[in-house]
């Protein structure tokens, strides 16, 4: 009797195509404790982004948008086209940023344990400091909530915040994954090693070994973003990207996160809240 959870990985993707071709190698190549149906929704193909037939044997279902709805709004359309996909057969789903790698899936197990033995329906990292919030770049859910529940991805700015709104309107429950936190610095903190300056937003998680950097924010783009996954993993998955001390460039990362904990936050003062949206989708 085959034992391992079946889940859904339900990826978006509008530019970010070469992002996503490492993305889905790195899925098939280390992630083994449990049974993926990948669905790759993508709405570029009117700016030129097509997904590459090559990419075809890594993805078992393939939606491809003819028009886009815009920044705002295009994020919301691709996770609810991407839902109508998800098999009846899968617990969960995994909705997942083209540009976020993570190498191996043990921390997707241990968070399916998590909500099989309880009535928490959502789990991904705490997003904002000031607002109660939850990470939509990488998101593990139960099927069954999001099938029940069509407008949970209906939203346009702050989609953390809208989710947020939507369970406890609804009485629902989530659940943080510490592994992928802290996300941000604050925003007084102007600089901050492997904090991108604008966003203030870490990109590199030694714990649950992920990275989401944004190449255009990397000096030597996507080679570079190589050489911080061989960081966080220990290893040397891209052969072409080979780092120096892998051990102490990780110390290093780990000790500026760690650092980062240290700095006065709101929350130390104050209790976050929830943001209000203009009909939940401003």
């Amino acid at each position: 009797m085959d034992s391992k959870i079946k889940i859904a990985v339900l990826i978006r993707v509008y530019d970010r195509i070469e992002d996503l071709k490492y993305n889905l190698k790195i899925i098939a190549d280390t992630w083994t404790e449990n049974e993926y149906f990948v669905i790759v929704v993508s709405n570029g193909k009117s700016k030129g982004y097509v997904v590459d037939e090559s990419l075809y044997p890594y993805i078992n279902k393939l939606v491809v948008l003819e028009a886009n709805e815009g920044h705002l709004k295009g994020n919301s359309q691709l996770l609810k086209e991407g839902a109508k996909f998800i098999p009846a057969n899968c617990d969960f789903t995994l909705v997942l940023e083209a540009d976020t790698w993570l190498y191996g899936d043990s921390l997707i197990s241990k968070y399916t344990k998590i909500l099989t033995d309880s009535d928490i329906v959502w789990a991904s990292a705490d997003w904002y400091d000031k607002y109660i919030s939850v990470a939509t770049d990488f998101a593990i859910i139960k099927s069954d909530y999001i099938k029940k529940n069509p407008d949970l991805f209906d939203f346009g700015r702050f989609p953390e915040c809208y989710v947020s709104n939507y369970m406890r309107d609804h009485q629902d429950k989530s659940i943080s994954i510490e592994e992928n936190m802290p996300v941000h610095v604050p925003s007084y903190v102007l600089k901050y090693p492997y904090v991108h300056n604008k966003e203030r937003r870490f990109y590199a998680f030694p714990k649950s070994k992920m990275v989401t950097h944004h190449v255009e924010h990397l000096k030597n783009g996507m080679l570079q973003k190589k050489r911080y996954f061989n960081i966080i993993s220990q290893s040397d998955y891209f052969e072409d990207a080979s780092v120096k001390c892998k051990k102490w460039e990780l110390f290093k990362i780990k000790f500026w996160i760690n650092l980062s904990r240290f700095f006065l936050k709101r929350t130390w003062y104050s209790k976050k809240y929830y943001k209000t949206l203009d009909n939940q989708k401003d």
